[in-house]
């Protein structure tokens, strides 16, 4: 089974980060490679943060040891998503450098930095992803504040969020950005997939459309799922999208995915 790297939170209660990204990968059939980068009781979703940071030196031995374990050309995918502090962004971009000299695949960068106006994280790590990540990912999976942030532009709509993902792509080598959850009024919410080679491709998320956390983890997990299998960007971009959308719809708490239950839907994406 192809193997997949992930670099995200880990969390005892829930589903966010790599808690979404394992039980997706193993059901598309393939093999999930899982480093933590901050360890918690649950998402902060559940009114408290309990647990903290893996410790750089920590998260940059695992990284750096993969290649005494295993052979990292074999490798069809990397994504970061989460991070808990500046020194991890280093560590990342070693990783990944390494890999792309022997493997192939993308690096998915899915920028957890915050939402409805705020960013979670210090701007330090921000910035810090920004300035050694941004320039190495192939794809990247924002928000609609998170493509503002990385593009330095308002993003209010469909339009503002196809110009915004076309600027990032003048100014880094991303192939793709994939922004979901956009509001684009009275057409309603939905992701766009913006191309190096073209327009965007909108997905309408429907009228069930709400934010459930751990939502752009599920995304972004399908999308990596399905370029390890050798999808191109454009099907397997509608595929993450319709299926997390589903998924989204069908979890009765904003605070949980309901993933476990809908697991079979996304095994047979692999048939």
């Amino acid at each position: 089974m192809k193997p997949v790297l992930s670099i995200h939170s880990s969390v005892t209660v829930g589903f966010v980060g790599n808690n979404v990204v394992g039980p997706v990968l193993t059901a598309l059939g393939l093999t999930p490679f899982l480093v933590p980068t901050v360890m918690l009781a649950a998402h902060p979703g559940y009114g408290r943060r309990v647990g903290d940071a893996v410790p750089d030196h920590i998260v940059g031995d695992i990284l750096g040891g993969l290649g005494d374990m295993t052979e990292i050309g074999q490798i069809r995918g990397v994504v970061s998503g989460y991070l808990g502090s500046v020194g991890q962004t280093d560590a990342i971009a070693d990783f990944v450098d390494s890999w792309q000299r022997v493997g192939s695949g993308s690096y998915i960068l899915d920028p957890v930095l915050g939402d409805r106006g705020r960013l979670y994280l210090p701007e330090e790590l921000a910035q810090a992803m920004i300035e050694t990540l941004l320039p190495r990912a192939d794809i990247i999976t924002p928000n609609n504040f998170e493509l503002g942030f990385l593009a330095g532009m308002v993003v209010s709509d469909r339009d503002s969020a196809e110009t915004a993902a076309q600027h990032l792509m003048t100014t880094t080598k991303l192939q793709a950005v994939i922004a979901t959850g956009i509001d684009d009024g009275a057409n309603g919410v939905g992701d766009l997939l913006v191309t190096r080679s073209g327009g965007g491709v909108w997905c309408d998320a429907g009228p069930d459309s709400r934010n459930v956390a751990g939502g752009g983890d599920l995304l972004t997990a399908i999308l990596a799922g399905q370029l390890a299998r050798g999808v191109a960007v454009d099907p397997a971009f509608r595929t993450a999208s319709r299926t997390a959308q589903a998924i989204i719809a069908a979890s009765t708490s904003p605070r949980d995915l309901a993933i476990l239950e809908n697991l079979p839907g996304i095994a047979v994406l692999a048939d």
